[in-house]
């Protein structure tokens, strides 16, 4: 379903430009996986991006690809996707007080970032004991951040669900997360803080990475500002 030459964001079409975006480059796999459709959907959507110059596919290397045009586009969509009639309440207005997808989620980012700096720095005492790398021959070391990143998690669930319920496509944080610390409690140490294997650093990256997308913000500038009080 289109509207002029624009994908409506409610399609399939959107949710893997609006992957692909995200990760900048990937491989079909985790572009399926990201998106939620069947396969054969999100083959056909990707050759309809490189169509329309949105994509390109680095057929050695079998990677994907977003052109500059891809991000103009994905950004576009996603300002309609979140700024349009989104209202529930009587007065206009949903229970927290504010009046548009991207408000509300912003209300669930101010309560992530609280949770990404304790993150950010249990990531550090996973990899690192007294200043040198953690080598991971002490169980119990070990098992008392995993006993963190268990409260830590219990914590993220709600405010991930909160963004959830403005859009469903955050639901696959909840999952990806729930994954991964799964993995991790049956011995992967990689589902951790590996790269590129879908650990719990992995898809907690890519949910700060969509917060930042979806509202807009550079991570410099967040970096300056700080957690909001």
């Amino acid at each position: 379903m289109t509207t002029g030459d624009a994908v409506l964001p409610d399609t399939a079409a959107f949710d893997v430009l609006h992957v692909l975006a995200l990760k900048g480059m990937a491989a079909t796999d985790p572009l399926v996986a990201g998106a939620r459709h069947a396969r054969e959907d999100v083959l056909a959507e990707l050759e309809k991006l490189r169509a329309d110059g949105l994509a390109t596919h680095l057929e050695r290397r079998g990677l994907w690809r977003v052109t500059p045009e891809g991000r103009a586009r994905h950004a576009a969509l996603l300002d309609e996707d979140l700024t349009g009639e989104d209202l529930t309440g009587e007065d206009g207005t949903h229970e927290d007080g504010t009046d548009d997808a991207r408000d509300r989620l912003r209300t669930g980012y101010e309560r992530f970032l609280p949770l990404n700096d304790r993150f950010k720095e249990l990531c550090t005492r996973w990899q690192l004991r007294d200043g040198v790398t953690n080598d991971h021959t002490d169980p119990a070391y070990d098992r008392a951040r995993l006993d963190e990143l268990d409260a830590l998690h219990e914590e993220a669930v709600p405010v991930v669900d909160r963004l959830t319920a403005v859009r469903p496509r955050f639901g696959r944080y909840t999952e990806g997360l729930t994954g991964a610390l799964t993995r991790l409690r049956g011995g992967e140490q990689q589902a951790f803080t590996g790269v590129l294997c879908d650990s719990y650093h992995d898809v907690w990256m890519e949910l700060h990475r969509d917060l930042l997308v979806s509202l807009k913000i550079e991570r410099e500038t967040e970096e300056r500002a700080g957690t909001p009080r």
